[in-house]
Formats: structure tokens, C-alpha cells, sequence
């Protein structure tokens, strides 16, 4: 597929950046479509779009700082899933917060532990946007804070609280839906 893409630039400088971008992104952009499609196709083809996406915008993510390009892509790609998601019509499905091991975990890995992947699923689709994105790129993709803020669009500090305010508002949902249970 490499090639494919290097055919569609047109100057050297872009050809290095669609393979930089390739082989640093393109395995985390396939783990994000695949998070929300859940189908191995659906999520190649996911990526295969939001290649697309990127080489028509190569020109301005040239201009984008090499750290942030990679949660550029991360969003692009979900963004392209999502989308498919609609075309399909499926039911989405976004993957649970992987399962940690207690290496010093903070109380809300341990917290949230105890509970099935559909239930994080179903309270995650419930929060608002920005606080879902926020887990997901924390949590299920690793991502370092900084990283977030940045693909975000604010800052740092804000980003901690972002995740504070995230992880307290699903614990509510949670606990809330226990007591609904009963």
C-alpha cells in the first residue's frame, strides 16, 4: 500500500512524509478504526481512507510539528472508522479500557476493573465526546499527556483535569448503573 500512496504525492519532501507517516502511525491508526468497527476489513479499509484524507492535506500537515503528526493521524483515522461506522450502520463498539496489571495502577484502573467490557463500553458511548477521546487516547492507546493536549488543542493542566473530570463522570455512570440494578 506504501507505494500506492508514494505514487500519489508529487515532490520528494511529500514522498518522506507519507512514509514517515506510514510506518510510524499506520499500525495505531489500525488499532483505532478497529476499536470502533470491530471488523478486520472494515477497520483496513478505515485506514486505507484516512491515508486519503491525509495525502489531500499533505501540504498543511508539512507544517505540523512531527510529535502532534501522529495524533493527527490517530484522529483521522478515528474520525474515518466512525464514518464507516455510519455508512454500515453498525452498532458501535468502542473497545474497554485494556486490563492492567496492579504495577502501582492508580485507584480508578482499580476501580474500574471490575467491570465487563460491555458495560465500559455502554458507559463510555455515554460521556461527551471530549472525555471519551481523552480515556481512549490515555488509556487504550498509551498516549502521554502532553500527546493529548496536543491533539486536543489545550493545554496540559487542562488535559489532567480533562481526564480527572473523564474518569470521575464514567465512575458516576457506573455506580449509577448498579443502583439501577437493584
Amino acid at each position: 500500500m506504501l507505494s500506492l500512496y508514494l505514487s500519489m504525492v508529487e515532490t520528494e519532501e511529500q514522498r518522506s512524509l507519507v512514509e514517515q507517516i506510514y510506518y510510524d502511525c499506520e499500525q495505531v491508526m489500525y488499532r483505532t478504526a478497529y476499536s470502533v468497527l470491530h471488523n478486520k476489513q472494515d477497520a483496513e479499509d478505515a485506514v486505507h481512507d484516512a491515508f486519503l484524507r491525509i495525502i489531500a492535506d499533505i501540504d498543511r500537515i508539512a507544517g505540523i510539528e512531527s510529535g502532534k503528526r501522529k495524533s493527527y493521524a490517530i484522529i483521522v483515522s478515528k474520525n474515518t472508522a466512525i464514518d464507516r461506522y455510519r455508512r454500515n450502520k453498525k452498532q458501535v463498539d468502542i473497545e474497554d479500557i485494556p486490563d492492567h496489571e496492579d504495577d502501582g495502577a492508580d485507584i480508578e484502573r482499580l476501580a474500574f476493573g471490575g467491570y465487563n467490557a460491555e458495560t465500559l463500553n455502554e458507559n463510555l458511548l455515554r460521556l461527551p465526546e471530549d472525555y471519551r477521546e481523552a480515556l481512549i487516547m490515555h488509556y487504550y492507546h498509551d498516549m502521554p499527556l502532553d500527546s493529548i493536549a496536543a491533539a486536543l488543542g489545550i493545554s496540559y493542566d487542562a488535559t489532567k483535569s480533562k481526564l480527572f473530570r473523564a474518569r470521575k463522570k464514567l465512575y458516576e455512570l457506573l455506580k449509577d448503573g448498579e443502583d439501577r440494578d437493584l
